[in-house]
This record gives C-alpha cells, sequence and structure tokens, in this order.
C-alpha cells in the first residue's frame, strides 16, 4: 500500500515557506514564552508545577529551530533526523521528570496551537501570496511536523518507561 508524500514544493511554496520560516525565528522569544506560561497554567500538565522554567522549556528552543529549517528545506534528511533526535531526546526527559503520555502530548499540543495561531497571523499579515496552494503547503509542513514531535517523544517516552522497568 503506497503512503501520501508531499510533492516537491513549488517555487512560490519554497518562498512561503522561508518567509514564514523568518516570521517566527522573528517571534521565537516571545513564542517560547507564551509556551511557558500555558504549560504553567495548564491544569493537565500538573508534572510541570515541579520544574524550573529552563526545565519546561528543554528543548523547545531546538525544536523551534527544526520547524524553521523544515519550512525552508521540508525535504532536507538531515533536517528530519536532527528534529527525530530532539522530539526523541525531550520525550526521554519527560519520562525522568514524571509526566504521563497525555502531559507530553498536551504541551506539544499547546505548542502547536500557539504555531497555528502565529500561521494565521503570518498569512494576515503577508496576504495572497501567503494563502492558496502556498499557504497550505507551509501549514502542512507545520502540522507534519508537530504530529512527527509528538509521535516520536511518545515513542521514546515509553522506551525509556520499558527499559527503566527492565532494569529494575
Amino acid at each position: 500500500m503506497k503512503t501520501f508524500t508531499l510533492p516537491e514544493p513549488s517555487p512560490e511554496q519554497q518562498i512561503v515557506g522561508s518567509n514564514l520560516s523568518d516570521f517566527l525565528a522573528d517571534r521565537r522569544q516571545q513564542i517560547i514564552s507564551d509556551w511557558i506560561i500555558g504549560i504553567q497554567n495548564e491544569k493537565q500538565v500538573p508534572a510541570a508545577r515541579e520544574l524550573t522554567e529552563s526545565q519546561i522549556k528543554d528543548h523547545i528552543p531546538q525544536i523551534l529551530d527544526d520547524l524553521n529549517r523544515t519550512l525552508t528545506d521540508a525535504f532536507s534528511q538531515e533536517i528530519k533526523d536532527r528534529a527525530a533526535w530532539r522530539a526523541a531526546s525531550h520525550g526521554d526527559i519527560r519520562w525522568h521528570q514524571r509526566y504521563d503520555i497525555a502531559q507530553v502530548i498536551r504541551e506539544i499540543s499547546i505548542l502547536r496551537t500557539i504555531l497555528v495561531y502565529r500561521l494565521a497571523e503570518f498569512q494576515e499579515e503577508h496576504g495572497p501570496q501567503s494563502c492558496g496552494k502556498p499557504g497550505s503547503f507551509a501549514m502542512v509542513v507545520v502540522h507534519s511536523f508537530f504530529d512527527r514531535v509528538i509521535r516520536l517523544s511518545v515513542e521514546q517516552f515509553l522506551a525509556t518507561g520499558q527499559l527503566i522497568k527492565r532494569q529494575e
């Protein structure tokens, strides 16, 4: 059975991806700050209450950097591999910080929500050239990226838990 793969981006889609990457990079600190506040106020992520701001932040700045690189080159295997390692590391760290799977998924979902909001801002600010097929491609890249982050974080979270249980 064949799986769906994104077609190579058109020049217009590459431009929108690059412009969105720049837009998000310019707002990186605000995105991280909004995410930390969201996690600290989220009742469904109680494990975060025991962490410092630095521990909550974890690999999120690097994950955002990986998203920006993915938006400029969605088909780079090197970028995908680096992002996969960071997502897996995030899941491993969260297991040791006494998160459960729901909390891991919830915190990444909050980050995705913030970024989708920023994507809508980007589209409003950049007008018609950021909508339609070029904008849709960027949106698919963002969602696909976070689907992968969630999947790999949870897979590593579960693997770490199984490894620890075997060692006990």
